[in-house]
């Protein structure tokens, strides 16, 4: 029996200490605050109550964080506000996803990165998602590029101030088909995760997973489908169907992730073959269209 528009009082309990029932009324909302209506008060006899109706958190020794409502106010980097030094996310700022909260403290954690090192904590861009820079990686790796003296130079072929197959992919949310070389790919049937069906008289009190998860092995597979869409995986097919050999692998001790190949563009005819044969779209034409 699902009642609308009623809102729990008290929960009744006998003299052993359990429960015997559930004081409820009725209730009209101001919004998302319920306001109970004199009069219609009533007991729902029970042997067993759940509650499910939220969550705040638990603030004892803090205080202070409290906005009055269970949670924490932060700003869009995650610090709370009023609170210099201090950053919170997940649910304590709003009820959400695991994923959400996974998100919240990368943003936060950037956010933290930039306070210890005494710069000016960056507005988030309005679409916030995390790209691949290779910049970044090679920053990482001890590997960054020479300086540039801004003279008159003629090819970069040379050069240790230029990466060359390097383009900011951060305005690509998604590589679109036609970018991809799916004949590389064979056909991989998806995993599906089996249910298991009830009828309706069994479904009170059955706490039972009705989605079987994915054993270990099903799952490895299912991560072996991604087709790394937008990066180098290292398949050599650009090195193999170049018909310039104007494609080479940079040394061991140049190599870092997203920089695998380069181009001797005294060599390169802008044919597009490289491009075409990527499987995941990785390489964009510039020279040569």
């Amino acid at each position: 029996d699902i009642q609308g528009s009623v809102m729990p009082l008290e929960v009744i309990k006998g003299e052993d200490g359990l429960a015997t029932g559930l004081k409820v009324c009725d209730c009209t909302m101001n919004g998302m605050t319920p306001v109970p209506v004199e009069g219609t008060e009533r007991v729902i006899k029970a042997d067993l109550i759940i509650s499910a109706i939220g969550q705040v958190g638990d603030f004892t020794g803090i205080e202070e964080l409290d906005n009055g409502k269970g949670f924490i106010d932060t700003n869009a980097t995650y610090e709370v506000k009023g609170k210099a030094k201090h950053f919170a996310g997940g649910d304590i700022i709003r009820p959400h996803l695991l994923t959400t909260a996974i998100g919240h403290g990368r943003i936060a954690a950037d956010t933290i990165g930039e306070f210890l090192s005494g710069e000016e904590v960056h507005k988030r861009p309005k679409i916030d998602v995390y790209h691949f820079n290779l910049l970044n990686e090679l920053h990482q790796r001890g590997k960054d590029p020479a300086p540039y003296n801004h003279e008159q130079t003629r090819g970069t072929s040379s050069s240790d101030f230029a990466i060359h197959n390097y383009e900011d992919r951060s305005s690509a949310q998604i590589i679109p088909h036609d970018e991809l070389f799916l004949g590389y790919f064979n056909y991989v049937a998806r995993s599906k995760r089996g249910e298991v069906h009830i009828e309706g008289d069994d479904v009170l009190g059955n706490f039972q997973e009705r989605i079987i998860p994915l054993d270990e092995e099903q799952a490895r597979r299912e991560g072996e489908r991604c087709m790394s869409c937008g990066m180098c995986f290292e398949c050599d097919n650009c090195l193999i169907f170049c018909p310039q050999d104007a494609i080479f692998k940079v040394k061991k001790s140049d190599y870092a992730v997203g920089r695998y190949v380069d181009t001797d563009y005294t060599k390169c005819i802008g044919c597009h073959i490289c491009s075409d044969v990527c499987p995941t779209g990785y390489i964009k034409m510039g020279l040569g269209d």
